[in-house]
């Protein structure tokens, strides 16, 4: 019901009762049915209120995943391991199909990153990057993208703290942006190949591994 759209985000599902007759099933496999679609954050329920869909946004969906990433003690290079797999190819395939219109969106962006607030920079950085996966038009990797967030957020405020850092990423940032203007796929998968293997190289030889530990980066 709710992946066919009968039920949309923020909606209030039927009574228990009602749910068991319409789908032919028992109550008590009703509620076991809702227990795990609480648990993956489809579903929420308000005491006194019902249960109802979640705003069912991919960050809070894939929020599990951040929490798998922690308990099986991931590294951040690992993180970036999926960002070299993934961003890359994005990148490439934004500089064949992004339309000229987009194009001011990105310059606003940049622009953005040309600021020299530290406590800004994180946030613009993630925003740059996403806007790159958007022109893919592929839902599924923006989705992925977004999932991680957070992670990428916590390796952000650190690096964003030292000035040479920023600048230097803006660098890339913006040979990343022309390579994409310009429609040039393969200068674009280089740059951010280059972009990412210089922020994975930091993290490295900070020797930050678990997520527990980002702090000590840089």
């Amino acid at each position: 019901m709710i992946v066919a759209g009968e039920l949309l985000p923020g909606a209030a599902l039927p009574a228990e009762r009602e749910l068991a007759i319409r789908l032919g099933v028992s109550r008590p496999l009703v509620r076991e049915a809702l227990r795990s679609l609480e648990a993956v954050n489809i579903v929420e329920s308000r005491r006194g209120a019902g249960t109802y869909v979640t705003d069912l946004t991919p960050e809070l969906l894939l929020a599990p995943l951040s929490y798998a990433f922690r308990l099986v003690h991931g590294s951040y290079l690992d993180l970036f391991q999926v960002r070299r797999f993934l961003e890359p190819a994005a990148a490439a395939e934004a500089a064949s199909t992004v339309k000229e219109d987009n194009l001011v969106e990105m310059d606003e962006l940049l622009k953005a990153l040309d600021e020299p607030d530290e406590d800004t920079f994180p946030e613009n950085d993630l925003a740059f990057h996403e806007w790159i996966v958007r022109q893919t038009g592929n839902p599924l990797l923006l989705s992925i993208i977004r999932g991680i967030r957070d992670l990428e957020f916590t390796v952000l405020e650190v690096t964003a703290a030292n000035t040479v850092n920023r600048e230097q990423s803006q660098i890339e940032h913006r040979a990343i942006g022309k390579a994409i203007r310009e429609g040039d796929p393969e200068r674009a998968k280089a740059a951010m190949l280059l972009h990412l293997a210089r922020v994975e190289d930091q993290v490295r030889s900070s020797g930050t591994g678990c997520p527990a530990s980002a702090s000590e980066a840089h």
